[in-house]
């Protein structure tokens, strides 16, 4: 149950400063910041969209000086195209922005990436009871491609038959429901999360006692999304049984030495039982890896929270192999 410390820790100091982080390359990447509200659940999907432009116009400057970032253009119009769609989720106490790096191989090989922001599982809004609904996370990604297929901005660039999936860590887990696995004992699990680690993340007995889990156990499957890439996932809800009724491709890229989500417990499962369409295992890397890449600044706001070789290691060289991968794994599935 690391999973629930380590990334709300690694995130907690992002907060805005007046020295810009460091720049990536130009790629021509159009960004939107979309921000639905689902009525019926009474909850805001803020969704971050990049995609294909050919226009020009100032860099944005993102309010984040932890990350590094694509440089993106704000609000401008897409290249004419209809275009897959690659929606995103990210971990426990991220945001929308966390994979930003992902963006940069997709969107210039002719994908529009949408990555939507979990209310009350992001550092911008974290809630501890709402953290604990985990399902909410998969009705976000259904109700977020419902909206994005009707927003005028996007709509007529969207393929809605090619619909792909790219989820890091509990956001793997996202991906496994969207995909046809189901939750079990979430209750159960959280009762002994709060035992060992009393109060972190100011969950505690009286939230979980209180916390309704039986729609955890519905079916949450959107057979509108084609393909599923797997970054570090966890899978501490999903039994073995309920992997083998997951039929979509599946990509897993993890870490042998996943030091949040061990491999044994984690990704093995999903080997043994799911049998992935496509497999990248790093031997020696950290389960944060998959995050972008730390600004200078990123690194002196961090380094009292984390381990100083987590932020330091250099993410570039695995970037570029993992995109690559991405980017072959979606073109073989979303034709």
């Amino acid at each position: 149950m690391k999973w629930f410390v380590a990334l709300l820790i690694f995130l907690s100091s992002c907060h805005s400063t007046n020295k810009a982080p460091n720049r990536i390359p130009a790629e021509r990447i159009g960004v939107h910041t979309a921000k639905y509200h689902d009525a019926k659940r009474g909850r805001p999907v803020v969704v971050e969209v990049w995609y294909p432009t050919d226009r020009t116009g100032p860099i944005d400057q993102p309010e984040d000086p932890v990350w590094e970032h694509p440089q993106e253009i704000r609000d401008v119009a897409l290249t004419e195209g209809i275009y897959p769609l690659i929606m995103m989720s990210h971990g426990h106490g991220g945001n929308r922005r966390d994979h930003s790096w992902i963006v940069e191989h997709l969107v210039k090989h002719g994908f529009i990436v949408a990555s939507v922001e979990h209310y009350g599982n992001s550092w911008r809004n974290y809630n501890p009871a709402l953290t604990l609904r985990f399902w909410e996370r998969a009705k976000d990604i259904t109700f977020a491609i419902t909206a994005i297929e009707k927003d005028p901005l996007l709509k007529k660039h969207i393929d809605p038959k090619r619909v792909g999936f790219v989820g890091y860590s509990l956001g793997g887990m996202t991906g496994l429901v969207l995909g046809g696995a189901k939750m079990t004992n979430l209750k159960q699990i959280a009762l002994e999360y709060v035992k060992k680690y009393t109060e972190i993340d100011k969950i505690n007995q009286a939230i979980v006692e209180s916390t309704d889990f039986t729609e955890s156990q519905n079916n949450f499957g959107d057979r509108r999304i084609k393909a599923f890439a797997l970054l570090s996932p966890a899978t501490f809800a999903i039994s073995p049984e309920s992997l083998r009724k997951v039929k979509v491709p599946v990509a897993l890229i993890a870490s042998e030495e996943d030091e949040v989500l061990p491999h044994q417990e984690h990704a093995l499962k999903i080997v043994e039982n799911l049998k992935p369409a496509r497999l990248k295992l790093f031997q020696k890397s950290s389960h944060y890896v998959f995050l972008n890449r730390v600004s200078d600044v990123g690194k002196e706001l961090l380094r009292p929270n984390i381990h100083t070789e987590t932020i330091q290691t250099d993410r570039t060289a695995i970037h570029e192999e993992v995109g690559h991968f991405l980017v072959q794994f979606f073109q073989e599935h979303l034709r």
